[in-house]
């Protein structure tokens, strides 16, 4: 079984496109569940920006934005139609709606733009620290150290994010998530994470993850923890609609099919509005407006931003997962709000974080690798091992594109079933067992950590994990491998596991589990999507944007996957759910901030 991507043409390559693509990616890695249902991928596709010269193009030394291009030259005589507004968003998504309704419940006349049809929302979890509907399940306020949360993140960013704004979102997450849920009153709240909900609540709830806490996991204990902090939703976009309802409930006008274009700057620099475009009919309208709020997301589906920001991804193959169209089937997440800001005196921070999270080997449809991204014996073409697996996904990811021709397999035996609990409590593990399949209501994250029977002879039926009654036999399956290194490897595998103490990496003798039992399997890891490139303008925990100088520019404020200092180097992993927890507080901060001119 191979890696079904172009391995000779994986170095500097230009991004794929297409159904076959995306199989392609989910075949030989995985999705990390947050968006699992698979739109398109950038590159020659309609509406994809970027140069598609197949060269990455990074920073020169020069300090030219290759990516930026010329700010569009729009007058007065260009435009059909003028409005006036207190604050204007710009983005409907996980950011821009809980702006939009904070603005709106502050008395500020609100417009909220947004390119697309309908509002985005492509996650389902957020991370919540503290808070009365935490409370709920004994994680309300007082129930984690935030300062030791905040520092576990600098670290995780390489101190290149800032501490003002880690620190202010696990200040007021449990507070903003208390005053989200209110807008949700037909929402259903489950008790545990696995709870028989009521028929009639199933297409409309929350839940927490991982309550009860697994018996054998103890965040305290581990060296990269995922904290007990999440919540997520059988429909995010379901919540975001009600937020957004109560915004139009108190007076927002929303505008879909209408893209912002570039900011209005004052004489002294001061943002005095927005200059947008009606998709459908290309007419401009002027939007005069004392605050401007930029909630436009990221910018995956720039070719030329992403081999700006992060050439590596470009080079390692990985593809991306992008889903936010416009109604001509453009893509919409393509940095607009990067530019319009940076057009305007705006600076963009210089560390960015893609969001590769590695699910695992063989992953589905659905997402899940085989038999998640869980520290089971892992060893490249060589046949060798090369890490502590006890690692995070994105870690894993790290790993594996350092490897011969990206690659790595991930060996289990028929013991799994009874070895799954011992594997951490985190967002793509495989960590508990059931013997039936749960229900089809289920939501896509409940079922990332669970695994049955049927799970495992599925992969193996569709290809996505191979099987065999020895070891050998298995090996010979993989079409590359090292057999005799290999045989040499799970060899000395088993021995450490069985003494208890692994002598060559330091795995946690927890998850040290000897390959004995037979059948055997192995699933094939390949590098992953890239789902997400967070990064974008400097700003402060207000939300506002800072220009070249490290000067506030008035009027102007940021939310959500263009506001910087949020991630930096790499998406952290102790806290699942982190993006769209920010993006619902900061939309929130950055709503109430704007409407009171603050």
């Amino acid at each position: 079984m191979r890696n079904n991507m172009d391995k000779s043409g994986i170095s500097r390559r230009s991004f794929l496109t297409g159904a076959a693509a995306i199989s392609a990616a989910l075949a030989g890695a995985g999705l990390t569940g947050c968006a699992p249902k698979v739109v398109g991928v950038a590159g020659g596709a309609a509406g994809a920006a970027g140069s598609g010269n197949g060269q990455t193009m990074g920073f020169d030394g020069t300090g030219a934005m290759p990516w930026l291009g010329e700010a569009p030259t729009i007058s007065d005589s260009d435009v059909a139609e003028t409005l006036d507004a207190d604050v204007v968003v710009v983005g409907l998504g996980c950011a821009g709606v809980p702006a939009t309704r904070a603005a709106a419940e502050a008395g500020a006349k609100v417009i909220a733009i947004e390119a697309s049809a309908q509002l985005n929302s492509v996650a389902s979890d957020m991370a919540i620290l503290g808070g009365e509907t935490m409370a709920k399940w004994e994680r309300g306020d007082g129930f984690l150290d935030k300062h030791m949360v905040v520092n576990m993140h600098m670290e995780e960013g390489s101190h290149h994010s800032s501490f003002g704004i880690i620190s202010r979102y696990c200040d007021e997450s449990g507070k903003a998530l208390d005053w989200f849920v209110k807008g949700c009153p037909d929402m259903y709240i489950a008790s545990e994470s696995y709870e028989e909900v009521p028929e009639a609540n199933r297409a409309h709830y929350m839940y927490p993850y991982f309550y009860p806490m697994l018996e054998t996991y103890d965040y305290t204990k581990e060296d990269m923890p995922c904290y007990p902090t999440s919540v997520g939703f059988s429909s995010l976009a379901t919540a975001m609609a009600d937020n957004l309802k109560r915004a139009q409930e108190a007076g927002a006008e929303v505008r879909y099919n209408t893209k912002g274009v570039k900011l209005i700057t004052a004489d002294d620099g001061s943002i005095a509005g927005i200059y947008a475009q009606d998709t459908s009919a290309g007419k401009y309208l002027k939007i005069n407006a004392k605050s401007v709020i930029l909630a436009t997301g990221d910018y995956l589906a720039n070719e030329d931003m992403m081999k700006y920001f992060a050439p590596a991804c470009v080079e390692n193959g990985n593809q991306i997962l992008s889903l936010d169209l416009d109604a001509q089937g453009n893509y919409t997440n393509v940095g607009d709000g990067h530019k319009m800001g940076v057009w305007a005196g705006a600076a963009v921070e210089q560390w960015h974080a893609p969001m590769i999270h590695h699910m695992g080997g063989g992953a589905g449809s659905d997402g899940r690798g085989v038999i998640g991204n869980n520290g089971f014996l892992w060893l490249n073409l060589h046949g060798k091992r090369f890490m502590n697996e006890d690692v995070p996904g994105q870690q894993l990811e790290n790993q594996v594109e350092l490897q011969p021709q990206r690659m790595a397999y991930q060996f289990f035996d028929s013991s799994w079933p009874e070895q799954l609990k011992y594997f951490p409590a985190a967002h793509g593990i495989a960590c508990i067992y059931k013997d039936e399949a749960l229900p089809d209501w289920t939501p896509a994250g409940l079922k990332i950590n669970v695994r049955c029977p049927a799970d495992i002879e599925a992969a193996v039926a569709e290809g996505r994990c191979l099987k065999a009654d020895t070891i050998d036999e298995l090996l010979a399956k993989i079409d590359g491998m090292d057999v005799q290194v290999a045989k040499g490897s799970i060899e000395r595998y088993n021995q450490l596991a069985k003494a208890g103490s692994d002598e060559d990496f330091g795995k946690s003798s927890q998850r040290m589990f000897a390959l004995e039992k037979g059948p055997f399997y192995a699933a094939e890891c390949g590098v992953a999507l890239t789902l997400a490139n967070l990064g974008g303008l400097e700003s402060d925990s207000d939300c506002h944007v800072y220009n070249t100088e490290r000067e506030v520019i008035s009027g102007l404020y940021v939310a959500g996957a263009p506001q910087g200092g949020r991630f930096n180097v790499q998406y952290p992993i102790s806290l699942k759910g982190l993006s769209a927890g920010m993006c619902m507080v900061f939309g929130k901060i950055a709503g109430e901030n704007a409407a009171a001119g603050k």
